[in-house]
């Protein structure tokens, strides 16, 4: 099977897809075929955390921006485009999921007719969300901030995060996974700030440090963060 269940949150992708689509002028079967293939591309084994759901929160958080601060995004229809397309191929061994999703929106965009400039701006953004250190600006921040806001949420959703990376990586055995995954969430801590822009390091800057504090404990001790264990 393609996929390992019926995509959460199908319909009301569908309908953001067709509202951007409509907003760039290009609402046409074409359009509408690519929403489709999409959303079944984001609910592909194995995944379990980089899913339709995953998206689907990436773009209430889209919408909380536009509410909350109209002026904040220089181009929402870049950085919408950029959550649709950044985790579009996600294969947890592989390395290039970034840039080939990056091919992928840069392919369809230019072949919908929209300006190189869209689609070089969409490219760019859906490489940062790699998450390699370093500042960024303006609509390539809220980028991937938005990318990050799972870090930032209650314990129990970012336990059940936890849960889910550990899914997508059950071919890695798990002292080589205490390893890894305690690196990268170190990472993140080490940082002087994990969210850039104001709203979500006011949002979730003290939560985000408390559930990696948390996680990178538990894996210390040789436990996966939550009631479940390796």
């Amino acid at each position: 099977m393609p996929w390992r269940r019926q995509p959460a949150h199908s319909a009301e992708l569908l309908a953001h897809w067709a509202s951007l689509g409509q907003a760039l002028g290009r609402d046409t079967p074409a359009w509408r075929k690519e929403g489709r293939r999409l959303v079944l591309s984001w609910a592909r084994w194995p995944r379990a955390y980089h899913d339709t759901t995953h998206l689907w929160a990436c773009l209430r958080h889209w919408h909380a921006v536009q509410d909350q601060q109209p002026a904040a995004l220089d181009n929402p229809h870049a950085v919408a485009l950029a959550l649709w397309y950044h985790d579009a191929i996600y294969w947890p061994w592989s390395k290039h999921n970034e840039e080939r999703s990056a091919d992928w929106a840069s392919r369809f965009i230019l072949g919908q007719g929209l300006p190189a400039t869209l689609a070089q701006t969409v490219h760019q953004h859906i490489l940062d969300t790699r998450h390699t250190p370093g500042p960024l600006t303006g609509d390539a921040q809220w980028v991937v901030d938005i990318d990050l806001s799972i870090l930032g949420q209650s314990d129990a959703v970012y336990r059940q995060f936890e849960r889910n990376v550990r899914r997508e990586y059950f071919f890695v055995r798990w002292p080589r996974y205490v390893a890894g995954r305690s690196a990268v969430l170190q990472g993140f801590l080490d940082r002087p700030r994990i969210y850039g822009t104001e709203l979500l390091y006011q949002r979730h800057e003290a939560q985000a440090r408390t559930n990696l504090s948390h996680a990178l404990e538990a894996l210390t001790e040789g436990r996966l963060y939550g009631p479940e264990t390796k």
